[in-house]
């Protein structure tokens, strides 16, 4: 089957997985490998050019997409989520992999718009419905919903608690109100992606590592993973999917010298 891809993303951290996306899907695209077409959503388009992304990349200097990648995708930039003519690029799509994120750019530490994530993903839900489109994959955070208390495995979770009761308790209710948009819907397939640190230094080693029951099963799950590797996964899910009306923690998987006795 050959799957034509709605890849959505904004600014920030979890955004920076919608753009390691959007790599991933060109070099399926090219290897002719299941993706007939892309189209990519974003209000910040320029960020597919910088040399070097807060995250792995290529080596400085070196643009991701050449020219003629750039062929293989359209780009379509986003000025407000609530444009109802933005619903029409969701035609004929197979699969949408949602990577908003939940951080816009600030001005002077005043907010210069709202918390995308929910608002965002509030269109998808009305594309997926005007369309037809079944099936979403979509970034969200540990923590979030059921996953309370996040990344109960590492101390490293409590410091997320701490920021999501104060700090960036927004940013935890821009999420959990876009999880439950997507849990409303009867007829969606969505899967919600919850990744732990996403470091940016992390080296992607085309591995992962799926938390299968909450409070167990973390031995081999690093709290470090690759956007990259994250990216790759949210593509397999949105082309050939396993999990349905669900919600997965992945982390990285830990190497022998770092496991646990």
């Amino acid at each position: 089957m050959s799957h034509h891809l709605v890849i959505l993303y904004g600014i920030g951290g979890l955004s920076d997985v919608g753009r390691h996306a959007v790599q991933v899907a060109v070099s399926m695209k090219k290897a002719q490998k299941q993706i007939e077409s892309i189209t990519v959503l974003t209000p910040y388009p320029k960020l597919l050019d910088e040399p070097n992304w807060n995250s792995w990349c290529p080596p400085e200097g070196q643009k991701l997409f050449s020219e003629e990648e750039k062929k293989l995708f359209t780009l379509i930039q986003v000025t407000d989520w609530n444009d109802q003519a933005l619903l029409s690029k969701f035609e004929n799509a197979t699969a949408i992999i949602s990577c908003l994120g939940n951080r816009q750019p600030t001005f002077m530490g005043v907010s210069r718009s709202s918390w995308c994530s929910e608002q965002g993903n509030r269109m998808v839900i009305e594309a997926m419905h005007k369309h037809g489109v079944k099936r979403v994959v979509v970034i969200s955070s540990t923590g979030i919903e059921e996953d309370w208390p996040p990344m109960e495995f590492h101390w490293a979770g409590k410091a997320l608690s701490i920021m999501f009761l104060c700090c960036a308790r927004k940013a935890f209710r821009d999420l959990s109100t876009m999880e439950r948009a997507y849990r409303k819907t009867t007829d969606l397939d969505f899967l919600f992606v919850r990744p732990v640190g996403i470091g940016e230094d992390t080296v992607p080693r085309n591995q992962w590592r799926l938390q299968k029951e909450k409070y167990d099963d973390v031995n081999d799950l690093d709290v470090e993973v690759a956007k990259l590797d994250v990216a790759r996964y949210m593509l397999q899910e949105a082309l050939e999917p396993t999990r349905h009306r669900d919600a997965v923690v992945i982390g990285g998987v830990k190497q022998p010298d770092e496991k646990q006795n």
